[in-house]
């Protein structure tokens, strides 16, 4: 079983075997239905648990365990990388491809040249926007939040085109952020395309 399955197991336990309110008369002991009931609602969420680990936790944390030799730091990123995406609407391995591309040694504190903050390079007037929780853009949490709603932004913004999205996320609206800005979107899709790689190649050598 998966770590962070292990990690739900005491609150699913909690949650499905404490008495609904004002259900029973105090004292009273539930029915062996309504014990069954509790179990198998136990039980599925072990299992929506285990399987959204599987299918999206797993495949990044296979990526990014070959930047980082911190297997705790990696899931708890990986974790907050598939929670990011799916309050954005974005594919977190869309996410984790940008970030290789931003921050490679996978750095919160790290700061760019121009003033970019963290794991996804947000720039300190994004704080607090977005309806993020906080605005100190060095906490994982905070920052991917910020870099994941500017991204879906940006996204919306250009109708849909993710090359352009990618392009103003890098500030290369017009090609004069660096002289070879316009790569940008290539060299995410292939940190996307590593990520897609390194998934199957897990997969394909399963027993």
């Amino acid at each position: 079983m998966r770590n962070a399955t292990l990690l739900l197991v005491p609150a699913l336990l909690l949650a499905a075997t404490r008495p609904p309110p004002d259900v029973s008369p105090a004292g009273a002991q539930p029915e062996r239905s309504e014990l069954h009931e509790r179990v198998e609602r136990l039980r599925s969420g072990i299992e929506r648990a285990d399987s959204v680990y599987r299918a999206e936790v797993e495949p990044l944390t296979t990526m990014l365990a070959t930047f980082s030799d911190d297997s705790a730091f990696v899931r708890t990123l990986a974790l907050a990388l598939v929670g990011a995406g799916r309050d954005a609407g974005l594919d977190p391995r869309l996410l984790t491809a940008v970030l290789l591309v931003e921050n490679p040694w996978l750095d919160p504190a790290a700061r760019s040249p121009v003033g970019a903050v963290g794991l996804l390079q947000v720039m300190p007037f994004h704080a607090g926007r977005w309806g993020c929780p906080g605005s100190d853009l060095e906490d994982i949490a905070t920052n991917l939040c910020h870099g994941a709603r500017l991204l879906r932004t940006l996204v919306d913004r250009s109708g849909g085109d993710m090359e352009r999205a990618l392009l103003r996320y890098n500030g290369c609206v017009r090609g004069r952020n660096t002289s070879d800005c316009h790569l940008y979107p290539a060299k995410v899709y292939a940190r996307a395309g590593e990520v897609l790689v390194r998934r199957w190649l897990d997969v394909s050598s399963s027993p």
